[in-house]
């Protein structure tokens, strides 16, 4: 999704992930309308929103690496110690975060956040949407980043994202929503359109 901040995609990334209330119109997934299910009961349906607030909303400042394992590992009320430490070991080496399982989630550069923020979703998601994924990231940990969302795609998982970056949108998207004013235009065939004509949807000017 594309369009200047603030002209609707971020809310309706966040209506899907049943954070933001809808009042009009209806969600379904696999034929099943969801449009009332809260958040939890979403994401245990398959779907996860990841933030660009990455600090903010999607990790937790003052908990290190392996508190975040913890945190998602599917142990119950008690810790499975073993289990979380050779989980985070795996989400460090898969992953190639540069920190240790004791590292503090904000003394890691934007890079890694994202990298862990990526290591804590579940393997078999539905929907992904994810709020400017590459956000402040160099062009090598970009590619890299997109480098697993291809994969998660090549596997079933349905992504939705959006990003200020026109030429992110053209190459990995398979059908592009423009947002303007709260109104979405879809584009079904990316490759029949340039940067220039994206530009001036976004702006407001009628494709």
């Amino acid at each position: 999704f594309a369009g200047l901040e603030g002209s609707g995609q971020r809310s309706f990334l966040r209506a899907c992930a049943g954070l933001d209330r809808v009042t009009h119109g209806h969600i379904f997934l696999e034929n099943r309308e969801i449009t009332a299910d809260p958040y939890y009961k979403r994401h245990r349906s398959g779907i996860a929103y990841a933030s660009a607030s990455r600090l903010e909303e999607g990790l937790a400042a003052g908990l290190s690496l392996a508190e975040h394992v913890a945190l998602t590992h599917p142990s119950g009320i008690r810790i499975d110690r073993t289990a979380v430490a050779e989980q985070t070991a795996r989400a460090i080496d898969q992953y190639r975060i540069k920190g240790a399982p004791n590292s503090l989630v904000e003394t890691l550069s934007g890079g890694n956040q994202q990298r862990v923020l990526l290591a804590l979703l579940p393997a078999d998601l539905k929907v992904l949407l994810l709020e400017n994924p590459t956000r402040g990231l160099d062009l090598e940990s970009a590619r890299w980043i997109w480098a697993q969302l291809l994969a998660r795609r090549a596997q079933g998982t349905t992504i939705l994202f959006t990003s200020p970056e026109l030429d992110e949108i053209v190459t990995y998207s398979s059908r592009i929503g423009v947002f303007y004013a709260g109104h979405l235009t879809m584009i079904d065939h990316p490759a029949q359109v340039t940067l220039m004509q994206l530009g001036e949807l976004i702006g407001g000017k009628a494709g």
